[in-house]
């Protein structure tokens, strides 16, 4: 088979059937304004209830007047009537699931404003079609209107640059994943993740995302390594707003890489704003938070009836690897828990801040390190200890500060680890 793809504007047609396949075949006709009358002995579809229909059998005159008519009975005598018939009237025809006797096949479309983009398998896979549609689907900006005008002005100038309009519509065909990780156990990604990686021309990469999960990245996608760790930077967060932007009007789909949750302290913030600022589009795409994670390995409840009632997720760390202690106050307030990400390195100054606010020295604390990893540990002391609990791990950590982490409300679980209380 060879498939000529051509614009029809609406023919006079004829849908047989008011069944389950026939509702389908319907939808998509609605979807796309293309009105058609409907012949039916019954209805066995609650899509038909509210349309106009003829509610009869199939008979050769019927076929009389319409240029395209559609068989979804799946009865053999009303096909072989419509066969033979055919070569009389002149009209084509589509009997569903019955290739060899269609002029023409359903495509499984997906529209964005005048943009048209048909998938089609000859008849012989329909649902193959639709997960291909289904991928397009994902890649293609919601929003094509504006970029269509701009191209159609460009396009009536009496010196039309055709090198130029490909490099508008390369430009605005451009999209962006910002991808949350999780903690670098596989199982933690989530569904959604693993689907956009399948998408990826091109994967900006953060150093926590682990070699597992890079593995998980395909092989024709082209990965950048735009490691941040503290005391080095592959890149620092200007560049890799350049490279989104950069790649994305390149027309390619691009993938954002990110450790833990990027909503929680992920640059998310500045990527969002560059990606809005130059006009393209893109999708963010949660991960299991180290905040949370830790929790769950370690048998840490970050909320228990009478213990704890709130939670904070705070930073120890600022820009240019500053210390941040604006959150100590927190840790006075009664029945909450404070988890500090980024901690691990300014233990010690975290440690002496609490005790100038003149906290309880004697408060429950946990550093819970290489979640998810066989060395996975936690540390299980007080805010006093801080300096000495953290020379027993090692990074990356999650600190865990309150009455929850008391040694009578951890439960270990059995992906709890190796546990050590000081």
């Amino acid at each position: 088979m060879r498939t000529l793809g051509i614009a029809l504007k609406p023919k006079k047609t004829l849908l047989i059937g008011a069944g389950k396949v026939a509702a389908q075949k319907s939808k998509v006709l609605d979807s796309l304004d293309f009105p058609h009358d409907i012949i039916a002995q019954e209805v066995l579809d609650d899509y038909f209830a509210s349309k106009t229909f003829t509610c009869k059998a199939f008979e050769d005159a019927d076929a009389i007047g319409y240029e395209v008519i559609i068989d979804a009975t799946g009865n053999e005598a009303v096909t072989s009537r419509l066969v033979a018939l055919k070569p009389l009237h002149h009209f084509w025809l589509n009997v569903v699931d019955v290739p060899e006797l269609c002029d023409f096949y359903f495509s499984a479309l997906t529209q964005r404003d005048d943009i048209q983009v048909a998938i089609s398998s000859g008849g012989s896979s329909p649902s193959l079609a639709q997960v291909i549609r289904d991928k397009v689907e994902r890649i293609l900006p919601r929003n094509l209107g504006s970029l269509i005008e701009r191209l159609k002005r460009e396009r009536q100038q009496p010196e039309r640059d055709l090198a130029r309009l490909r490099g508008i519509a390369k430009e605005g065909v451009g999209k962006v994943f910002l991808i949350g990780c999780g903690t670098g156990y596989v199982g933690n990604l989530t569904l959604d993740a693993l689907n956009a990686f399948e998408l990826l021309d091109v994967a900006l990469v953060d150093a926590l995302v682990s070699e597992e999960i890079r593995a998980l990245i395909p092989l024709t996608c082209n990965v950048v390594d735009v490691s941040k760790k503290k005391g080095f930077h592959s890149k620092t967060q200007e560049e890799i707003n350049a490279l989104l932007v950069g790649y994305a009007k390149e027309g390619l789909v691009v993938g954002r890489l990110k450790g833990g949750e990027p909503l929680l302290f992920g640059r998310l913030g500045e990527e969002k704003q560059t990606l809005k600022e130059h006009g393209i589009e893109f999708e963010v795409i949660n991960g299991v938070s180290s905040a949370f994670r830790s929790c769950t390995v370690s048998g840490i409840v970050p909320t228990i009836r009478d213990i704890s009632k709130g939670v904070s997720i705070v930073s120890a760390h600022l820009r240019e690897s500053l210390f941040n202690d604006e959150w100590i106050t927190l840790i006075r307030q009664p029945l909450h828990t404070v988890i500090v990400l980024m901690a691990h390195s300014f233990a010690k100054k975290i440690q002496d801040a609490i005790a100038k606010e003149g906290i309880d020295a004697n408060t429950p604390a946990a550093f819970v390190s290489k979640i998810d990893l066989p060395n996975q540990v936690t540390i299980v002391g007080t805010v006093a200890n801080l300096d000495k609990m953290a020379a027993l791990c090692s990074t990356p950590a999650v600190l865990i500060i309150g009455e929850c982490v008391a040694r009578e409300n951890i439960i270990a679980s059995a992906n709890s680890g190796k546990i050590i209380y000081m």
